[in-house]
């Protein structure tokens, strides 16, 4: 009895003893400043693409030929290089955002370093050199470090030097910095036992957003956008679930919205949700459907008391002081909504882009009139026909109407075919929740899977994600898509200080 019982107690000491240590290591590594952490069980996404075998990993060929076919892109590298990269695929990866000298962190287990180096060589084309304690190689926006069994690649916030990079990538795996461990609201909201787990820091991610000349005119410009990123929302966390042994193969995403009860979000969210619509799919009969549009964005508003919230008071004098929309009694205008408000966008051949705009409404004659009042005042004539006016827009054109009780605007360069209410699942998700998001994803000219996601009240939302082709493995397909770009761009060099991908 004693050594059945010595037996199970070394057993359970080894199972303590080997419980994710790489786990462990790697997450000791992010530093306590990081606004964003993201947790990719590796094991569990290779064994649903039905890439690995053991330790042995085989790549799909539709998904070779998409890494070929693109730009390449630093996770199309790893991936197409990853049956001889050295890689632990036995063990979790980690992504973490911070607004040191990396903006985005990436933090691989390797099993074999020598393999790890020789991919990065293969990649950047540089050999790996000893600076700071660590081997270390750069290449365009990126950093590249093999220490300690452990691969990091770190993409720079802005032009720096090797030996400062270097230093930064030391200091990360040699955990010189508070681990994020020690924050017990990280910790304890972090979504782990999933395929995809993230959390944000809404507020220190904005402000590091704000950073961004472009996007800093934007935050300045648009009060409104601050109810949310500097309100008292305190985090914004994802789980993602890959369903591949279902009849429907999806990617489950269930969000959740931490914020301070009867705080300024919650108390924008009551004055802006209108809490009950009937036919909220009605205005999807006024938008183009998804063979001529990609993304939709939905909203179920109550005008009447988002019009009275002292931030827009402020909005309203902006637009006021716009050329484009000057002269328009906006307040009155936002107060005759009531109910779904859809936008729908899409490429454009002529122009920036397509979009039309589509609104349920107490009055929708005043938002016709009030239009058609300010361009007679301008001298922009229309011409009238079956109830619709059309103005002038170059190619596109602009054409704007009413139904009994909804208002439109199209600005196209084509003539609609189809309808939105026809689009597979966003009616019945549009009809639920207070906020939808969809969106047709493409591969270069073809749509290879969508996007369907809502908010169904202030702190929950879920949504999914599949293949257009339904035969295909929805693992290869979202992989597929994060591999891609279109050729010809800026490699993976890029400009945009507020573009966090890899």
């Amino acid at each position: 009895m004693k050594k059945i019982d010595c037996f199970v107690f070394l057993f359970a000491l080894i199972a303590m003893v080997s419980c994710c240590p790489t786990d462990d290591n790697l997450r000791s590594m992010i530093p306590d400043d990081a606004v964003g952490v993201m947790t990719i069980d590796v094991p569990s996404i290779l064994s649903k693409t039905g890439m690995a075998k053991g330790d042995s990993v085989t790549l799909p060929e539709e998904l070779k030929k998409v890494i070929d076919d693109a730009d390449p892109t630093v996770l199309g590298d790893i991936i197409s290089n990853l049956p001889v990269s050295g890689i632990d695929v036995n063990s979790k990866s980690y992504v973490f955002f911070s607004p040191g000298i990396y903006k985005a962190v990436a933090l691989i287990p390797l099993k074999d370093e020598d393999m790890a180096e020789k991919m990065v060589h293969k990649i950047t084309s540089n050999k790996m050199t000893d600076i700071e304690g660590v081997d270390f190689a750069t290449h365009l926006d990126y950093a590249y470090v093999v220490e300690d069994d452990v691969l990091m690649i770190g993409r720079y916030s802005t032009p720096v030097d090797a030996n400062v990079a270097s230093k930064a990538a030391s200091d990360i795996i040699g955990k010189k910095k508070p681990s994020f461990l020690a924050n017990e609201e990280v910790v304890k909201n972090l979504p782990d036992s999933c395929d995809i787990g993230v959390y944000v820091n809404v507020k220190d991610f904005s402000t590091i957003l704000k950073k961004n000349s472009r996007l800093s005119t934007i935050f300045g410009n648009v009060p409104a956008i601050d109810i949310i990123t500097d309100s008292d929302i305190k985090a914004i966390t994802a789980k993602v679930d890959f369903w591949v042994d279902t009849a429907e193969q999806q990617a489950h995403i269930d969000t959740r919205i931490i914020y301070q009860k009867d705080g300024q979000y919650q108390q924008l969210y009551d004055n802006l949700i209108a809490p009950s619509v009937d036919s909220a799919n009605s205005v999807l009969k006024l938008i183009p459907g998804d063979e001529e549009l990609d993304t939709y964005i939905g909203m179920k508003i109550d005008g009447g008391k988002l019009s009275q919230m002292p931030q827009m008071s402020k909005m309203f004098e902006i637009f006021e002081a716009t050329p484009l929309t000057a002269g328009l009694k906006h307040k009155d205008m936002l107060a005759s909504i009531h109910g779904a408000v859809v936008v729908g966008l899409g490429p454009s051949n002529s122009g920036d882009f397509n979009f039309v705009v589509a609104a349920q409404s107490t009055n929708p004659e005043l938002l016709t009139q009030e239009i058609v009042e300010v361009a007679n005042q301008r001298g922009q004539s229309q011409l009238q026909r079956n109830g619709e006016y059309f103005y002038d827009h170059g190619s596109q054109g602009i054409a704007m109407g009413q139904t009994d009780k909804a208002f439109y605007l199209r600005c196209l360069d084509f003539a609609s075919k189809y309808m939105a209410d026809e689009l597979s699942a966003f009616p019945e998700v549009l009809e639920k929740c207070d906020v939808v998001v969809y969106k047709a994803l493409r591969i270069g000219d073809k749509t290879e899977g969508y996007l369907n996601w809502g908010l169904s009240d202030k702190a929950h939302g879920s949504g999914f994600y599949y293949a257009e082709d339904e035969k295909s493995n929805v693992v290869v397909s979202a992989l597929k898509l994060l591999c891609w770009k279109e050729p010809n761009s800026s490699l993976q060099e890029s400009d945009d200080d507020f573009d966090y991908g890899f």
